[in-house]
């Protein structure tokens, strides 16, 4: 599944197609493009068993039965997408497709239209709809958000207009969710389709069902599980009593001066700018600001600098025009961070 808006990619996937139909080990997958958040290129193939065993997992959650209604906003070349026309196949409920780009009145109008009962939006999308200060459907049972951390005031604005989220963690190579919350909760519950491990340092591992079968890199075909049938995320994350909390991405710590620093808790203090860590001869690395609108002063530095660890100072804010972004509305970190090392070395 590809992006028809990107000619590279589409490209890469008429190419890819050919190759695939001579794997047998690929026969009745789906592949979905990624670059993850760090830029690296590679394909995910996920059987269509695994895709309808994640869609029964989250209807059981969801309680989603034959009289619902979902409404698709998500491009289906991406496994959000995908993943709501298996739960409506698997429930043998209805499902209803916005057509064309994302519009937010569109999209309320039609939920009030067609009674949708389930939808599933990104963050970018939810602050949209707050944004126009539309209200939600009455007919809405949950909305779920996915692709990224929504943030708390975003949370709160958008459950102020009575917004049912159902806040979700997941990724492609797991055919979508993992741990889900419920309306008017944030602890996200563990499905029962998975089996979990933390592993030394807090990397998640998961084993089940559910999960994507293989890697397509550079023409090779890689299972996508290790030993025992686990595949390990780069997320670092907490478990107690079935609730799941990220911590944040592995390759989200670095070093400086030999102390371990997570970009993600600097992060905290910058809502509105991407925060990144650019290689240091000395340090080992110096942490910057990206921003593409939002322009940073002086003293909000200074007041930040004041009470902030030392190793989380910021040395450097670049101001870009475009900060890259996946379809779904990821920062791509890897392209990001290239962009900035090049603006420093020209």
């Amino acid at each position: 599944m590809v992006n028809p808006a990107d000619p590279r990619a589409c490209k890469e996937a008429l190419q890819l197609e050919t190759w695939v139909d001579e794997q047998e080990e690929l026969a009745s997958h789906l592949l979905f493009s990624t670059s993850g958040s760090t830029g690296r290129s590679k394909w995910v193939a996920i059987s269509r068993e695994a895709l309808l065993v994640s869609a029964k997992a989250v209807n059981a959650h969801l309680g989603v039965n034959e009289k619902d209604v979902w409404l698709l906003p998500l491009p289906t070349f991406h496994v959000g997408g995908i993943g709501q026309m298996a739960r409506a196949y698997a429930a043998s409920c209805k499902l209803v497709r916005l057509e064309g780009k994302w519009n937010p009145k569109q999209y309320h109008d039609l939920a009030i239209q067609k009674s949708a009962t389930f939808s599933s939006l990104v963050p970018t999308q939810l602050v949209d709809l707050v944004a126009q200060d539309l209200s939600a459907p009455p007919s809405l049972k949950g909305v779920l958000i996915g692709g990224g951390r929504l943030d708390d005031r975003a949370y709160d604005q958008a459950r102020a207009l009575g917004w049912p989220l159902i806040e979700t963690y997941g990724m492609t190579e797991t055919s979508s969710q993992i741990a889900t919350s419920e309306v008017d909760s944030r602890e996200l519950n563990l499905l029962p389709c998975w089996e979990t491990q933390v592993l030394d340092g807090g990397r998640l591992a998961v084993r089940g069902a559910a999960l994507a079968s293989f890697y397509i890199v550079d023409g090779k075909v890689e299972p996508l599980a290790q030993d025992g049938g686990w595949f390990v995320t780069e997320d670092r994350v907490e478990i107690k009593d079935g609730v799941l909390k990220v911590l944040g991405r592995v390759d989200r710590c670095v070093k400086i001066l030999g102390e371990l620093v997570n970009l993600d808790e600097v992060q905290k203090a910058f809502p509105h700018e991407i925060v990144l860590a650019i290689p240091d001869v000395r340090r080992g690395a110096r942490l910057v600001l990206c921003s593409e609108k939002h322009k940073v002063s002086p003293e909000s530095l200074d007041a930040y600098h004041s009470s902030c660890h030392p190793l989380h100072r910021i040395s450097n804010v670049f101001q870009v025009d475009v900060i890259p972004r996946s379809p779904l509305g990821k920062v791509l970190m890897g392209e990001l961070t290239r962009k900035i090392e090049a603006s420093i070395r020209g």
